[in-house]
């Protein structure tokens, strides 16, 4: 099973990289922004019509979601338009493309689960972005979106990851978030949600996939980190976890429930999917 991997740097890529030698009979191929411009639309071509993988995992994308309020280009161009480049290399090649897309096109008004059935309505442009992106590779006959949300890792750089280490290093109490409730999602975990979809031949479809629990806020989070960091050390003194309840001026609106249900997943590849408590054990 031939794969191609871009955003080979990123936080997923790293794990996609790391995992991929346990899968079985996968040959990775993977590429960073330096090794391949996915932005252009010809190297693409040459790329994927050299290789002719069986998949393409495409993890490189515009993630600043305030600093996409700013360059809507940018955000536009690297979430969205080279898809267009990427579904047709894959389409010449007979390319299953696998996408990643975000909690993030959805408004955040419903107080259950968002399920593959609602219909997004995103409220900031790297929603917008990332939504345009999800309509080219789901027009592509073998396209396949997978939305997740709050992916962290020890290679992760995101507050989510950050707060073992100001737990530790801190005297002062650590401030976080009440106002969004969102599903953490540890990449392995996601990663391997991936790989399932390659192990059962789907060549196409929208899923979610975050770990189970019905989500939580940054808060609920970092309690539960400092709560492990005082179990697996007693003597430990990790800085006090304060709730803040006003939002960071001048930043892009951000949906207050993006909580999502990855069971459909679940139920196609047969994988179970993990609490996202369980996750934490391996960044603390």
């Amino acid at each position: 099973m031939k794969v191609v991997l871009t955003g080979a740097n990123g936080g997923v890529g790293r794990i996609v990289q790391q995992l991929a030698p346990v899968q079985n009979q996968m040959e990775l191929t993977p590429y960073s922004r330096y090794e391949l411009n996915i932005l252009d639309k010809q190297a693409l071509m040459d790329c994927v019509l050299s290789l002719k993988p069986d998949y393409l995992i495409n993890t490189a994308a515009f993630t600043h979601v305030d600093q996409a309020e700013k360059e809507p280009g940018a955000a536009f161009l690297l979430n969205a338009d080279c898809l267009e480049g990427m579904t047709e290399a894959c389409g010449k090649a007979g390319t299953t493309l696998i996408h990643l897309s975000t909690d993030y096109v959805f408004d955040g008004t419903k107080r259950t689960p968002y399920t593959e059935d609602d219909l997004p309505a995103p409220v900031n442009t790297y929603g917008a972005s990332k939504r345009a992106g999800e309509l080219i590779v789901l027009s592509y006959p073998r396209g396949i979106v997978v939305r997740t949300s709050w992916v962290y890792s020890r290679h992760s750089r995101n507050f989510l990851a950050a707060i073992p280490g100001l737990l530790r290093t801190q005297s002062e109490p650590l401030y976080v978030d009440t106002l969004q409730t969102n599903s953490p999602t540890y990449a392995h975990d996601l990663v391997n949600g991936l790989f399932a979809l390659i192990g059962a031949k789907v060549h196409y479809g929208l899923f979610h996939f975050t770990n189970t629990g019905g989500g939580c806020t940054r808060y609920a989070f970092a309690c539960r980190i400092r709560e492990m960091i005082l179990r697996n050390d007693p003597k430990a003194s990790p800085a006090l976890v304060l709730p803040m309840y006003t939002e960071v001026p001048g930043g892009a609106p951000r949906p207050v429930y993006t909580v999502m249900n990855p069971e459909k997943m679940a139920q196609l590849t047969g994988i179970v999917i993990p609490h996202w408590q369980e996750g934490i054990e391996n960044i603390i």
